[in-house]
């Protein structure tokens, strides 16, 4: 009796039937039903469901940021509400996958909830981690060349679905120039594509590089990673590997400042002075202004106003994220509506990325060693946790029988 009502429920639901309703809830459900029973951490472990739940959860307002601590980063959410900006702040730790115990980090990019973050330490050890903290998984990968010096990285998919990590670096002189500063004699781009276990040499670009650090570097956006110079914009195709130089906005005021962003899947730039701010979005094969605001923004500028990341937020607004350097806290500037609000989050000057969680598996790309991000002892933790919540609630059914 109970297997024909078993299979007739398989027939009620099918496999696809699942992964549609499954793909629908919160990340933390899924991850409660893969524990439900063996079918459903198979069915959300399937490559198809993967694609499918990855279709639909970048519509999250997610943000990954670094904080004072080593190997701790922020997670945080943004709510629909304006009187509740911050919904969720989860902490991630990444002492796990740390070369030595003192290190910090730069988070080079997010791609379809991986997480490239570059390494290092006061010794110099230096490493490039990839990490999905849905799965709670990471992969360090090969050290790069040694012999030159890094100017940035970036991290996006091809067209093809290969995940890259491209890396910036030149060569320097050795002899200094008249003010006794490094001369660069080349620059270099090196690719790694995950699942090969090695870096590729493309050598030399003609391009006169000269990238601004921090969070203005490596955009990613429809399998190009684009990185912003000295009033120039660089483009690097992950599909052909080439570096070209990319068209700026039409009529640059050069004293205004400028960082790249993303808004509705297209490359985008903000620019902005005490005159007011601009943001451009690059549609079809030329640049539209999509928002001016013509105010004087002197007094935000004196409190050390600089944005930081530029981003689609929930029900379709434009999102700029600014720092203030005095209280050294982060504001989120709706575009859309032209509102401040302040997330009281303590801001330490590197890249925020935006993130979309996923199921992706860094196993499925094969080659690179892959670990779990926290150790024995913390898995042994939760577990009793879990342990001791699933007593307590049998305790409470118990009583409220008796």
């Amino acid at each position: 009796m109970f297997s024909r009502q078993h299979s007739s429920m398989e027939e009620i639901l099918p496999d696809n039937v699942m992964c549609e309703v499954i793909s629908r809830l919160p990340v933390k459900t899924i991850i409660r039903c893969k524990c439900v029973c063996k079918k459903w951490r198979d069915l959300v472990s399937d490559s198809y469901f993967v694609h499918l739940h990855l279709s639909r959860s970048r519509d999250a307002a997610l943000m990954i940021l670094t904080t004072s601590r080593p190997g701790i980063l922020k997670w945080v959410e943004l709510g629909h509400e304006a009187e509740n900006p911050c919904v969720r702040v989860k902490w991630l730790d990444l002492m796990g996958c740390a070369p030595v115990a003192d290190y910090y980090q730069t988070l080079v990019g997010s791609v379809n909830g991986l997480i490239c973050s570059f390494q290092f330490s006061k010794e110099d050890d230096q490493q490039v981690v990839i990490f999905n903290p849905v799965l709670e998984e990471h992969m360090i990968l090969p050290q790069p060349r040694q012999d030159l010096s890094q100017l940035g990285y970036g991290f996006g998919v091809s067209r093809g679905g290969e995940y890259k990590v491209i890396r910036i670096c030149a060569r320097i002189s050795s002899t200094p120039n008249l003010y006794d500063e490094d001369k660069i004699e080349a620059v270099e781009i090196e690719v790694y594509t995950l699942g090969t276990g090695q870096w590729r040499i493309l050598g030399q670009t003609p391009l006169n590089l000269n990238l601004k650090p921090g969070p203005n570097s490596g955009v990613f956006v429809n399998s190009h990673v684009y990185c912003l110079g000295d009033d120039q914009i660089y483009d690097f195709d992950l599909n052909t590997e080439t570096f070209e130089l990319f068209p700026s906005p039409p009529g640059d005021n050069q004293e205004s400042e400028k960082m790249l962003g993303v808004l509705k899947g297209r490359l985008s730039r903000v620019s902005w002075c005490s005159l007011g701010l601009e943001v451009w979005v690059m549609k079809e094969e030329s640049w539209s202004k999509e928002i001016t605001l013509q105010e004087d923004i002197s007094h935000l500028s004196g409190y050390g106003f600089r944005p930081v990341c530029l981003f689609d937020g929930l029900k379709g607004a434009s999102i700029l994220m600014a720092s203030l350097e005095g209280p050294y806290e982060l504001i989120v500037h709706c575009l859309t509506t032209n509102t401040n609000l302040h997330l009281k989050i303590r801001y330490y000057g590197d890249p925020i990325r935006t993130y979309s969680p996923s199921f992706v598996k860094l196993s499925s790309f094969g080659l690179e060693r892959v670990d779990a991000m926290y150790g024995r002892v913390r898995k042994i933790s939760t577990l009793l946790f879990l342990l001791i919540h699933i007593f307590l609630q049998i305790v409470i059914e118990l009583i409220r029988f008796w």
